[in-house]
């Protein structure tokens, strides 16, 4: 017998490949040195700047000719896997510059840096490399919104408890509760975005932080590498070099926030003393000693991710505090921890996306747990209010009276008798039947409500799914925008490089 797992004969299914990775991490595997992600991004950057001196006959365009074929070899080399970074070198633009040099020769390769630092070089790869994290986290965003808005849809009329101090409350819905997860994640979607407004700027050309004195045109490098325009002060971006990194992990850092607060909102209603939900076999694992665990892996791994980013976060903060003006060698730094966290929270959203797809949902375990608790008192106090007429205070003080009754009797909700023998101790009159009082506390009476807009009710629901729907439209039409100009400019540099190289 040929043990592979410790575990899974219980399972009618096993995790996925991806999976497997999102729960073990970096147990049996690393990840790539940060400087190798940043190779496709120095690569693009030196085509801009090579093109850029040509234009303005700061090179000649045979040195551009011979430079911009270098940069096409090397990105051949890496393309096969044949192009690794020498530690010798400290660094990707040094490496890409040495190779460079290797087959155009010192009198052309060695030009390739005029104009330029290492400070604007690294600002504009990571800025580069932001950016394609950012469009691809915002698309992970409205994957999972889509996902629990159609859960929502399904389950829209399935009520279940709503719980405060983790204890049973009132009355919702189970599509009420997804469509609120759905909410906060639109508004991490927009932080995203935010960070594309707010950064998506060019930093060449601003040198070591204060420029230099060839004459650039850095309006034609942003057009090149997809930004806005160019940054307005070359200083900034060298200087606060880790904001860029900050904004982006704050907004990761909410996000997994939020993907936490689901992760363990699904923890506790899948486990048997809530038996709300089931999750999918695929996202569980078992146990190597005993034999009936099914545990909430994913989910566990979930909120451990969400952890991991806050500290990250809390170190870039600190990272970028207290810097003097100019480059400043700790904010290098700033790129291991925007690198980890980014990889922590992509697969996060996807594996959410995936729980949530499958998981499965125990209405009658959920109806069965808002006959007990006393859920409906606060629909009954209301009643009270609107119909009889009683002031809110006093319509509470009769209704908790009523509630440590009807305990007494060892009842899961209020009964007549109860009520009636406060609103006689009280002296207080008002119209009621027993029908009434039932009435009043059913649960299905919530879906039935008056519209209010962000309410359980029917109207409420569909009105938020309507409206998360064409948000969700409307957000990927902006990626999609977004996504074509940077797709766009790519075009634009090689179309400049076509015609440089002929």
């Amino acid at each position: 017998m040929k043990v592979v797992k410790l575990w899974g004969a219980r399972f009618e299914a096993l995790p996925s490949q991806e999976i497997i990775d999102f729960l073990s991490g970096r147990d049996v595997k690393g990840t790539p040195p940060c400087d190798e992600r940043l190779i496709p991004y120095d690569l693009w950057g030196n085509r801009a700047h090579a093109l850029m001196l040509c234009r303005q006959n700061i090179l000649s365009r045979q040195e551009t000719k011979r430079i911009l074929k270098g940069l096409r070899e090397i990105e051949k080399l890496h393309d096969e896997g044949r192009f690794r970074l020498d530690p010798a070198k400290e660094d990707v633009h040094s490496n890409i510059e040495s190779k460079l040099i290797d087959r155009t020769g010192m009198e052309s390769g060695g030009k390739i840096h005029t104009g330029r630092s290492r400070n604007d070089q690294i600002a504009l790869d990571i800025r580069l490399y932001l950016r394609e994290e950012v469009l691809d986290l915002t698309e992970r965003v409205f994957a999972l919104i889509a996902a629990l808005v159609e859960k929502a849809e399904l389950h829209r009329s399935v009520l279940m408890p709503g719980y405060t101090h983790h204890q049973q409350a009132t009355v919702t819905t189970f599509g009420h509760l997804l469509l609120s997860f759905a909410e906060a994640l639109w508004r991490d979607g927009e932080r995203f975005f935010h960070w594309m407004a707010i950064f998506n700027r060019n930093p060449l050309g601003a040198a070591a932080g204060y420029g230099t004195l060839f004459h650039l045109d850095r309006a034609f490098t942003s057009r090149l590498l997809g930004f806005e325009g160019p940054t307005e002060n070359v200083t900034d971006p060298i200087t606060q070099r880790w904001e860029a990194e900050v904004e982006l992990a704050y907004a990761a850092t909410v996000t997994m926030n939020h993907l936490s607060s689901i992760a363990q909102t699904f923890i506790l209603l899948s486990t048997r003393e809530f038996d709300m939900i089931r999750l999918d076999d695929r996202h569980c694992t078992g146990s190597s000693i005993m034999p009936q665990k099914r545990n909430p892996d994913c989910l566990e791994v979930v909120k451990a991710k969400a952890s991991l980013a806050q500290g990250l976060l809390s170190g870039l903060l600190s990272t970028g505090r207290a810097l003097f003006m100019g480059y400043n060698r700790e904010t290098q730094w700033t790129k291991y921890g925007i690198m980890d966290l980014v990889d922590e929270t992509k697969p996060t959203l996807s594996v959410m996306r995936e729980i949530v797809q499958l998981l499965q949902v125990n209405e009658a375990q959920m109806f069965d747990k808002i006959q007990q608790a006393f859920v409906g008192a606060t629909s009954l106090m209301e009643w009270m209010v609107d119909t009889c007429g009683l002031p809110l205070r006093q319509a509470k003080t009769v209704v908790e009276k009523a509630v440590k009754g009807s305990e007494v009797e060892k009842e899961g909700k209020v009964t007549y008798r109860s009520l009636e023998r406060v609103l006689r101790e009280m002296k207080i009159k008002i119209p009621i039947t027993p029908g009434e009082v039932d009435q009043r506390q059913a649960p299905q009476s919530i879906l039935d409500q008056p519209f209010v807009t962000g309410m359980p009710s029917k109207r409420g629901v569909q009105g938020n799914l309507l409206s998360l729907r064409a948000r969700i439209k409307h957000g990927r039409a902006r990626l999609i925008r977004m996504r074509k100009g940077i797709q766009k400019a790519r075009a634009l540099t090689m179309k400049a490089e076509r015609q440089r190289m002929h």
